[in-house]
């Protein structure tokens, strides 16, 4: 069997739904004896009776039948092909990887991989969760196109980066939890109970207040150890959002809480690596959206 064409395919397709080759030779401006031509050697390259021509009119036999919606498939995938080639001959890439801390993870970023995926739909994206230093390496070395994490003084020489502004973090406990129930616990009161720290390890001591304190790789495993009252948490407003919502968690009235409970945002990307169409849009929508996100703080009580 000869390689098949897109122009054959077309051809089949017309002829089955429309039902006559003269038809079909109308629509795409040719010869009716060339329409018949195209599909009698499409017959011979497949070894298979496409139509039956005993009546008025050419029929579709049933392995013409069957072989239409695979037609139409084949059809969508190239327009697709060509499609997803042009774009990227238009500076369009074919892939961005992102890569985040998860205390800097809000719903926001899901916001933007939404309206990213209307705006480019043949780049794929991969994100994922890393450490604060894992995120930086991986940027520096380009292994990652963009990351956001919490801010710091200093970045190596191959990262660029833009602060995204502060994210109010929040101290959440279960409703049952006895500094729950004080209408305002200081942070030395704070400290007698367990905390739940889940940060990356050059931030623990930052985070931990409580000599009593139990370490997890994941905030969200740190949130539901806490709506079971093993301890009490920090965790940014939008990834406590359905904790908060569900009655599973209350957020604390901690006096004495000082600007140390909030971070920094920044978002880094490589300085030597350039940047495509789908990347600059990117990083101006992330200033954009992130901006408006973390400052000022959401007031929780507003936002539910």
């Amino acid at each position: 069997m000869n390689n098949l064409n897109l122009d054959q395919l077309r051809t089949f397709v017309a002829a089955c739904e429309k039902g006559s080759f003269s038809a079909v030779a109308r629509d795409m401006g040719r010869a009716q004896s060339a329409v018949s031509s195209q599909i009698q050697n499409l017959e011979l390259d497949l070894g298979l009776d496409l139509f039956d021509r005993s009546g008025k009119y050419p029929s579709p036999t049933a392995a013409a039948q069957a072989l239409l919606p695979l037609a139409r498939q084949a059809i969508g995938q190239l327009r697709r092909f060509q499609q997803a080639a042009d774009s990227y001959q238009s500076g369009e890439e074919p892939l961005l990887r992102i890569v985040f801390e998860e205390l800097v993870m809000p719903d926001k970023l899901n916001d933007m991989l939404a309206a990213f995926s209307e705006r480019f739909p043949h780049t794929q994206v991969r994100a994922c969760n890393a450490s604060h230093e894992c995120a930086i390496r991986r940027i520096a070395e380009g292994d990652a196109d963009f990351a956001f994490v919490t801010t710091r003084d200093h970045y190596p020489d191959e990262v660029d980066f833009n602060n995204l502004g502060q994210q109010r973090i929040l101290t959440l406990a279960c409703p049952e939890h006895p500094l729950a129930q004080m209408p305002g616990a200081a942070l030395s009161e704070a400290a007698q109970y367990r905390q739940l720290v889940a940060a990356s390890p050059s931030a623990k001591r930052r985070w931990q207040l409580s000599p009593q304190t139990w370490h997890s790789d994941s905030l969200l495993q740190a949130l539901d150890l806490a709506c079971k009252g093993v301890g009490w948490v920090n965790a940014p407003y939008e990834l406590a959002r359905p904790f908060l919502k569900s009655g599973k968690l209350v957020e604390l009235n901690l006096t004495n809480a000082l600007s140390a409970w909030s971070l920094g945002v920044d978002l880094l990307w490589s300085a030597s690596t350039p940047q495509g169409t789908a990347a600059r849009w990117f990083a101006r929508e992330a200033r954009r959206l992130y901006g408006n996100y973390y400052s000022p703080p959401i007031e929780v009580a507003d936002s539910i």
